[in-house]
């Protein structure tokens, strides 16, 4: 397969390659060191009483090479593992590679077509039909959407010679060529993987299908999984459900039920219906509020809309679009399953002022009107009108009223328009509740989207919650939340109306099928159940480590409407249902507590994917039945061991208790709607006792600021960028590309970046390790060394919170970028005063970095360990640093020292240009507070709380105001906003009453940096505690922790 699509940067051709090679070189070097020294393999028996981390990451479908998006996500388990090993701990970060499902096969299938249709190799047609926005608008619905490239061409792009593609015609062969690539790229990206729990998936792994076929036994004999009829996303072309992994467009989507009303027209028939007439025909508006059909006043239809004619199962004919059609007929609402029978073809405006009968209505007669707004991509095309209580409505319904033309160009009869009718009251708005929303987002026609969007929210919203039906009738005075559900069934029951249901959002599915909602018999999974989903909620909400509150906040909402999900297919790559096996399981259904077959894996399969090598427990699949994996697992008794040795079984049940329950899963924000959840859900059901500790979410990657696809040009495989710029460059810009739920950004020139920063830091470590003139370890600290040595024990005590916040790029910020600014000052600071660096601290430094570093950039920091560190085993293998808690008052004083010369530097610079020539500086330091200052930083920490929400600030400001009122001829108020901003940037400290440091030495022991700053004049400083000239009366302006200061200048 091609490395990638993406090019090399214009620097990185510019600079040559010589770095980057050497940077490899380096990486190849550790990664055949660690796999020789079985350096991440790890198992219970190792020290199985030292505390554990397992972290998991979801294995990536094999129908490709690894591409950027893998290793952006991955990274953040990879680096999490290990900084936890450098806690001490026993960590396992296994791989595996999934195959279940339909993209594979439907590859495969594609690829038989074309040699069947064009030979082998094929001989393509010189033009293909590619995808226009014309394809938007066909009338056949099941017509299968473009693709515009050829399966067969796809594969020669990715670099594949025509011999070799012939192979990827038997889906096996996939499974065969991509794993081993995977698990390659991984090695080459160097990440700390135990490889002997690697595996494939489906049924040409034995001993993992016995695991899933145990797996949905137990839900099984838990009533977990049921058989019927239920609205899933399906694929006519495939004849089968289409699961979020089988699409090509449309992730996430599900089935959005509805109540379709049938509006019965009244005869004559109009004429494009006439051959009709002894038929009863209606049209089907499809409603998400059937509670309101009291009120309907009239029937709106797309006046330019292509709608259809279409017989039913019942012998009725509906009217609607003809894509509403193609869903009804998997609905079993057509005379045979999945057939659209149209008898008529024709456009809304033929159907205008027809009248209909409306159920539920007062009114007798209705009519069909013109509405501009209705979309025929959604739903029937079809809408029943309200408007009392749809703000759409009311909007087009005035259009008429006041638009004579618009009247006359449809051939509509004032009579036809009718005023709303009251049925629901909404406390805000009375029992008119849209025209009062039209009035108060000031909508003028139906045209104006945005304020229709807002008011229809807030009518629905209001509608249910708070409203109470006015009407006259058995509902009168009922709430619309307790009644809606009984209205919507007795328009079933009275067929006044039928189901129906759509995906919420277009979904094409891999095969290039536009997909329906179909009610299809199929095993089902129970998710929704109401004890099954408060074990799962009970958790999220009192043991689950939350790093993130937009994932907790988005898993909680999908366990609230995550209902029942169809398990079983009938075509793809899986594992057999083991109940019903002409079904397979679908690829979300198999993929849920699979964490639990790595613990034992390892002494299964020994890193064979498929299992077909030499067992090291000596266990053939076929061993493994029911009962010794519910041992294995559940430590259920058993009657016979099958054959088994007694100590293998025990051993198998070891790895599994010490490992589980996993600490970490990490994975995209996309799979949270679905596998993240069912992962929860299949966990509380197999595993109540052992549920997952924390799940980590990332948002996307884009790619300089894109998003990556091929068509962009900056598509990027992770074989591709390790080429490009080496694994250590690669993962340090994947860092520095962000961590939260929001998109992060991969910038290629960062990486190029690295590579040539990562080669600067190897070689001043080695040049000033090997020719660098340093004091001697024994020497006394100076002030810039004790600085120097606090910023370090800073930033080791704020990265590791980082770490263990999963801020990846707060880590890069601290270690990568602060901790080599301090580096870099204090090398600047020492050739400045002409002082030598201290060896001791430069080595710290060199050590502290790579330890911190090491989960980031593994092979960079075992060369800096072994090469020039000297150090003996591997770096992987020590210990997080232990460091004192960084000093105070030194790092404040840092600060301070660097605020007053800047201070000094900037007036000094400005006020010399209107200036002759500067004789001396006279600096004025405050040594302590005077006594109406210590009252008023004792009254600020008092209401200090006060200081993070505005309001609450400033009534506390007027508080403080009174309170110091004995002080106020001292003006106290500027002094009292300075230190409330202060400890809004500083924090306790800023209203500290004791100095945390003696200013006056600060300053007098820093007199050369000083007269820098003024240009090398005299320079002299003055405490208020002692006596002092004040030629230029500055010295009363100088405050704690803020001297005061002037310039003489020659006159």
């Amino acid at each position: 397969m091609s490395t990638t699509e993406a090019k090399e940067t214009k620097v990185q051709q510019a600079k040559g390659t010589a770095k980057r090679d050497f940077l490899i070189d380096i990486e190849k070097k550790y990664q055949q060191e660690w796999e020789d020294n079985h350096i991440y393999e790890s198992s219970a028996s190792d020290l199985e009483n030292k505390e554990k981390f397992f972290a998991t990451f979801p294995y990536p479908y094999m129908n490709g090479r690894l591409h950027l998006g893998h290793a952006f996500s991955m990274t953040k388990a990879e680096f999490q593992t290990r900084f936890q090993r450098l806690l001490g701990k026993n960590v396992l970060f296994p791989f595996g590679f999934h195959c279940t499902g339909m993209p594979i096969a439907a590859c495969a299938d594609r690829l038989k077509r074309e040699i069947e249709d064009f030979g082998n190799p094929p001989k393509f047609p010189d033009v293909q039909v590619k995808k226009t926005d014309d394809d938007e608008k066909v009338e056949d619905e099941s017509a299968e959407v473009k693709t515009g490239e050829y399966q067969w061409n796809i594969m020669r792009k990715n670099g594949l010679s025509d011999e070799d593609i012939a192979k990827f015609a038997d889906a096996k062969y996939w499974l065969e060529y991509f794993p081993p690539l995977a698990k390659k790229d991984l090695q080459r990206f160097g990440v700390a993987c135990d490889f002997r729990r690697s595996f494939i998936t489906t049924d040409l792994n034995p001993y993992y299908d016995s695991f899933i076929r145990w797996q949905f036994n137990q839900l099984k004999e838990q009533g977990r999984i049921s058989f019927g009829k239920r609205y899933s996303i399906f694929s006519p072309k495939d004849n089968q459900l289409c699961a979020d992994h089988d699409r090509a467009v449309g992730e996430g989507a599900k089935p959005q039920e509805y109540t379709v009303v049938k509006l019965f027209l009244q005869k004559p028939y109009p004429k494009v219906l006439e051959h009709l007439q002894d038929k009863r025909v209606y049209l089907g508006a499809a409603t998400l509020r059937p509670e309101t059909m009291f009120g309907q006043t009239n029937c709106w239809l797309l006046p330019d809309g292509e709608y259809g004619a279409f017989e039913t199962n019942n012998g009725e004919v509906i009217i609607c679009t003809a894509r509403a059609a193609r869903n009804l007929a998997w609905q079993e609402l057509s005379p045979r399953p999945g057939e659209v029978v149209q008898l008529a073809k024709f456009l809304g405006a033929d159907l205008m002022g027809a009248a209909v009968d409306a159920p539920m209505s007062p009114l007798k007669t209705i009519h069909v009107l013109p509405m501009m707004s209705i979309s025929t991509r959604k739903t029937t095309g079809v809408v029943t009108s309200v408007p009392s209580d749809a703000p759409a409505d009311f909007a087009a319904l005035q259009d008429l009223k006041n638009k004579a033309d618009l009247r006359t160009k449809f051939n509509i009869k004032e009579e036809y328009l009718h005023d709303p009718i009251p049925i629901i009251e909404v406390p805000e708005y009375g029992t008119l509740c849209a025209p009062a929303l039209c009035e108060k987002y000031k909508i003028k026609s139906q045209n104006d989207k945005d304020g229709l969007e807002k008011a229809k929210d807030e009518a629905y919203l209001l509608g249910f919650s708070k409203g109470v039906f006015v009407m006259e009738g058995e509902f009168k005075g009922m709430s619309v939340k307790d009644t809606k559900n009984r209205i919507r069934q007795k328009l079933l029951d009275e067929g006044m109306a039928v189901p129906y249901a759509e995906p919420d959002k277009e979904v094409i599915s891999r095969s290039g099928d536009r997909c329906v909602v179909s009610l299809t018999d199929q095993w089902y999974l129970a998710y929704g159940e109401e004890e099954w989903k408060n074990v799962v909620m009970n958790h999220l909400k009192t043991k689950f480590h939350v790093y993130n509150s937009a994932t907790i906040n988005e898993l909680e909402s999908t366990v609230e409407w995550l209902k029942e999900w169809g398990c079983s297919r009938s075509y793809g790559l899986g594992t057999k249902l083991p109940w019903d096996e002409q079904f397979l399981i679908e690829s979300l259904s198999d993929s849920t507590i699979y964490m639990a077959y790595y613990t034992v894996a390892h002494l299964l399969q020994g890193g064979v994917l498929d299992g077909s090598g030499q067992s090291p427990a000596g266990v053939k699949p076929e061993q493994l039945t029911d009962d010794i994996w519910s041992y294995i697992f559940h430590g259920k008794p058993l009657t016979s061991t099958n054959g088994i040795n007694q100590e293998v079984l025990d051993s198998l049940r070891k790895e599994f208790q010490y490992w589980y329950p996993v600490d970490l899963r990490v994975s995209g924000k996309d799979l949270i709607k679905n596998h993240l959840t069912m992962f929860l859900y299949n966990h509380a059901a197999i595993f109540p006792d052992q549920m997952p500790g924390s799940i980590f979410a990332n948002g996307y990657v884009m790619v300089n600021g894109e998003k990556m696809s091929k068509q962009a040009g900056n598509f990027l495989t992770l074989q591709g960028v390790i080429e490009m710029y080496g694994a250590d460059a690669t993962r340090l810009a994947l860092c520095d590309s962000g961590d939260t739920h929001d998109d992060a950004n991969f910038e290629q020139n960062n990486a190029n970046s690295a590579v040539l920063k990562l080669n600067t830091f190897l070689e001043w470590i080695e040049e000033t390790l090997t020719k660098g003139d340093m004091r001697d370890e024994e020497s006394e600290y100076l002030f810039a060394d004790k600085i120097f040595d606090a910023k370090m024990n800073l930033y080791v005590t704020e990265s590791k919170k980082h770490y263990e916040a999963m801020v990846y790029k707060e880590v890069f910020k601290t270690v990568w970028v602060s901790m080599q600014d301090a580096l870099s000052k204090y090398i600047e600071t020492m050739k400045r005063d002409s002082i030598k660096l201290h060896k001791k601290l430069i080595l710290r430094f060199i050590e502290l970095q790579s330890i911190i570093l090491s989960p980031v950039l593994p092979h960079c920091t075992e060369h800096i360990w072994k090469e020039y560190l000297k150090k003996d085993g591997s770096i992987v293998n020590t210990k997080w640093p232990v460091v004192p808690a960084a000093d105070e008052s030194l790092l404040l004083s840092d600060e301070y020292l660097k605020d007053a010369l800047h201070k000094f530097r900037q007036s000094f610079q400005k006020e010399s240009k209107a200036k002759k020539k500067a004789l001396k500086a006279y600096i004025y330091v405050a040594d302590k507070y005077l006594d109406w200052q210590i009252k008023s930083l004792e009254i600020l920490s008092k209401h200090k709380e006060s200081f993070h929400d505005k309001e609450k600030e400033d009534a506390a400001m007027k508080v403080i105001s009174q309170e110091l009122k004995e002080f106020m001829k001292f003006k106290p108020m500027p002094f009292v906003a300075l230190k409330k901003e202060q400890y809004k940037k500083d924090g306790d400290s800023a209203l500290s009453t004791e100095l945390p440091f003696n200013e006056f030495e600060l300053l007098n022991s820093n007199i050369n940096l000083i007269k820098a700053c003024f240009g090398d004049i005299e320079v002299e400083i003055y405490s208020l505690s002692q006596t002092y000239p004040d030629p230029l009366k500055r010295a009363t302006r100088a405050q704690p922790m803020d001297p005061s200061f002037g310039v003489e200048w020659e006159k």
